[in-house]
């Protein structure tokens, strides 16, 4: 950690810094509290936490960590925090850090140009999205609008409603001959 900005390595953020430092406040308790009282976990991490400079977390929050803490697993922040910490101090258990490894992997796969649509299609102006008619910049309507969106499921609708009445039935004749059997 950079103690002149107070921010986690490459970045100016003070909070994510806060994360890693609960991060390794929950493996740092989590390394010997399977099996203990939860109030003991919870005292313990506020402890942690109170020793490396960062708030308690709310109550529901220190529940759940502690929780998973009794059963030996520590609870992961969120995985820039999880992968720095690990990266810091190792965490707890085998499978944790194999998990985080993974993560790191698959960080670091490059995927073949192509696999996504390119950043500047996910973007959408607000009529694609809440008007039916076409936006000034298209000349044809937007397959989000509210008409041309509806036009695309009534094919499904339709599918469903045929397949509901082939259901009910089937259903309807079977009790039919059950009626008929017991009336005998």
């Amino acid at each position: 950690m950079d103690a002149a900005t107070n921010a986690t390595p490459g970045t100016n953020e003070p909070e994510e810094d806060n994360h890693v430092r609960l991060q390794l406040a929950i493996f740092d308790v989590t390394r010997d509290a399977e099996g203990n009282d939860l109030e003991e976990i919870k005292e313990r991490l506020r402890a942690e936490f109170a020793r490396r400079g960062v708030q308690s977390p709310p109550g529901t929050w220190l529940d759940s960590v502690a929780s998973a803490a009794f059963y030996g697993k520590p609870y992961l922040v969120d995985l820039p925090s999880a992968l720095a910490a690990d990266d810091a101090v190792p965490a707890p258990t085998e499978e944790v850090r194999e998990q985080l490894e993974l993560r790191r992997e698959l960080r670091n796969e490059k995927l073949p140009p192509g696999t996504f649509p390119a950043q500047s299609d996910w973007k959408l102006s607000p009529d694609e999205v809440t008007t039916a008619e076409p936006a000034p910049s298209q000349g044809a309507q937007s397959v989000h609008s509210a008409k041309g969106g509806a036009a695309g499921f009534r094919p499904l609708i339709i599918a469903g409603s045929l397949a509901a009445a082939l259901v009910l039935a089937l259903v309807a004749a079977r009790a039919t001959r059950r009626g008929a059997g017991r009336a005998k």
